[in-house]
């Protein structure tokens, strides 16, 4: 019975390990994990002619 339950620790351990292996370094990348001098989130440019292309959007959907 402890036999089973190591089987599935070391299991569950290493699929876990396997996921955050994925999961931390983009999040570590843009900003999300890290430390407080790095802004949080991707920070993107926006030009006058993209803002009245998007307002422009949303006059047509109303």
């Amino acid at each position: 019975m402890k036999k089973d339950l190591w089987i599935v620790i070391i299991i569950v351990g290493g699929f876990m390990g396997f996921m955050l292996g994925y999961s931390l370094p983009p999040m570590i990348e843009t900003g999300m994990i890290g430390s407080e001098k790095e802004q949080v989130g991707v920070q993107t440019e926006m030009d006058q002619d993209m803002k009245k292309h998007y307002e422009d959007l949303l006059k047509e959907s109303e």
